[in-house]
């Protein structure tokens, strides 16, 4: 009985491995088994060239695909420093980001104080360093609208942080800030950000956003 068993159980193993071979071309195996042992080897030579011809064409498309990105971002580079030479007051923001937690490593951790710069239209990735840990950290991307009046933290994130521009002629500080998005890149807890007008030359705005 036991080899019985054992029999069946090779001629299954067997017949799924037929199951997932493949044959060169798109064959089928009965067409396979049909050729000549030189036509197989032709037909195994033109598919060793067409998978070569694919391998360069996923090559191309993929340098092509790189080098398109790195034109854009080097022109979003260009952008951003003409933008901070040309800057009035009202057009850059100084952002301070402290206290709180933020998940580096997979896991709530205090980190170092953060302050930075944002001109209009710019987005950047801003490096969070863990307390402690120097080597532990962790990147969250942050923007400044078009328009110089709404600063958004972790703004991939479902629930990201907004703030707008209401007080940032002396410096606004808004505290206890959270984003419960467990797939958020910061997952942030109790965060104070403090988002002042940087001082340039200007006429500068007093008016505050109009209250709907």
């Amino acid at each position: 009985m036991k080899t019985a068993w054992t029999v069946a159980l090779l001629v299954l193993v067997a017949a799924l491995g037929m199951g997932c071979q493949s044959f060169p071309m798109g064959l089928s195996e009965a067409q396979w088994n049909a050729l000549s042992p030189e036509q197989q080897a032709d037909y195994t030579r033109r598919q060793t060239e067409l998978n070569e011809q694919r391998r360069r064409e996923r090559e191309a498309a993929e340098q092509a695909r790189q080098a398109e990105e790195a034109a854009k971002a080097r022109e979003e580079r260009a952008r951003i420093q003409l933008a901070y030479a040309r800057a009035r007051y009202g057009d850059v923001v100084t952002v301070t980001i402290e206290g709180g937690h933020v998940a580096i490593n997979g896991k709530h951790q205090p980190y170092e104080p953060v302050r930075f710069d944002l001109v209009r239209g710019e987005r950047r990735e801003v490096e969070f360093i863990q307390q402690g840990r120097p080597a532990s950290r962790q990147r969250i991307d942050v923007r400044l609208t078009e328009d110089g009046h709404t600063f958004y933290f972790d703004e991939s994130a479902r629930d990201r942080i907004a703030l707008i521009s209401t007080g940032w002629e002396q410096g606004k500080t808004h505290a206890a800030l959270n984003v419960q998005d467990k797939r958020s890149q910061s997952e942030a807890r109790n965060l104070s950000i403090t988002i002042k007008w940087k001082e340039l030359p200007g006429v500068p705005r007093r008016q505050e956003l109009r209250k709907p």
